[in-house]
């Protein structure tokens, strides 16, 4: 019976979150919150759904909330690298780029391969006028996952990186 019941709960919780996906596409923040937090209420340890209610929260402004979601998932799970990166991508908003870098190279360090981290060490880059590098990390995420949206980010912003590369030209760090 209790088995039963867990899966009751999980099923209760995985339609909760597929609900708030839907109304977060709607920009329905309010509603997609409620889903979330009736999801997490159910099954607390859901990870998907303290992701995607960190984004919300970000999204909506409230970025050092999504910190703290994001910090408490990640003591319970270390290893998360979705939510290292996310992490990562928040703080960056936040005009915290040592520490977002830390979240990306703690991913990089155990998945040298992870598009996300990957694009955002590009991002870091391209923001210390290393126009260079970001192109190569951008690169790098293109030859990984073409079709995948961190490698539609990378494309567009490789195009902004070499137009910079061509106003700075040798004044630009990073390499010939």
């Amino acid at each position: 019976a209790y088995r039963h019941a867990l899966a009751l709960d999980k099923d209760f919780a995985a339609v909760r979150f597929e609900l708030a996906r839907l109304l977060v596409r709607k920009s329905a923040w309010d509603e997609a919150e409620r889903e979330l937090l009736t999801a997490l209420d159910t099954v607390p340890t859901y990870a998907e759904a303290t992701l995607e209610l960190a984004s919300l929260k970000r999204v909506t402004g409230r970025s050092q909330d999504a910190v703290d979601l994001l910090v408490d998932l990640l003591q319970r799970d270390p290893y998360n690298f979705e939510a290292l990166v996310a992490l990562g991508e928040t703080l960056l908003t936040m005009g915290r780029s040592a520490d977002a870098r830390t979240a990306f190279s703690r991913v990089l360090r155990f998945d040298p391969t992870h598009a996300g981290a990957i694009f955002y060490d590009g991002v870091l880059a391209a923001g210390e006028k290393r126009f260079r590098e970001a192109i190569a990390a951008w690169q790098r995420v293109i030859d990984l996952e073409p079709a995948g949206d961190f490698a539609r980010r990378a494309r567009r912003e490789m195009r902004t990186a070499q137009d910079l590369l061509q106003v700075f030209g040798t004044r630009a760090r990073g390499g010939s």
